[in-house]
């Protein structure tokens, strides 16, 4: 196993003995039995551990995802798979690597979606993408109170709201 995928690996597991807060290089180091030189050979700090794993992370990588519903399944699942992970990140100062890992998946996902459904919005894509990363961001932090069904249907409403107010604001204001 490469050094990286051990200090990610252990960082993982220390999460769940303890707040990413209290994790240090030293602690992550002493883990991964390795010396802080190798550490920072590989990485800045600890935060930058927390976004090589989001940045390693393969959700729906392999499924042709074709509508919202699904690209918001496939980030749920993830996020429950991964749930005292991430649920660890979003109480910590690492909070935003959780925001941007998110909001990057979405905006990809919604990007190609409307580019498939000939949709040209760079504006709906960005809107959705911080919507969606928002709520999951608050809903992991809500402990995930509200129901998955409920989550899926909300923003899947809003999605399709919007979508069709775009295109009809582009069809008033042709030449």
């Amino acid at each position: 196993m490469r050094i990286e995928a051990v200090y990610q690996e252990n960082l993982k597991k220390l999460i769940k003995e303890m707040s990413l807060d209290e994790i240090n290089v030293i602690t992550l180091c002493e883990r991964s039995n390795s010396n802080r030189q190798t550490f920072y050979y590989h990485f800045r700090d600890i935060s930058d551990v927390v976004e090589s794993i989001f940045l390693k992370a393969k959700v729906g990588y392999a499924k042709k995802l074709s509508d919202y519903d699904q690209i918001l399944k496939e980030m749920i699942n993830y996020l429950n798979s991964n749930y005292n992970f991430v649920s660890a990140i979003n109480k910590s100062y690492s909070q935003e690597k959780l925001y941007s890992f998110m909001f990057s998946y979405f905006y990809s996902r919604i990007g190609m979606l409307l580019k498939n459904h000939k949709i040209t919005g760079i504006e709906i894509t960005r809107y959705m993408s911080t919507l969606s990363a928002n709520e999951l961001v608050f809903w992991i932090g809500n402990k995930r109170k509200e129901k998955i069904p409920a989550l899926v249907y909300r923003l899947n409403t809003i999605f399709i709201y919007f979508v069709n107010q775009y295109q009809s604001d582009m069809k008033r204001t042709r030449f």
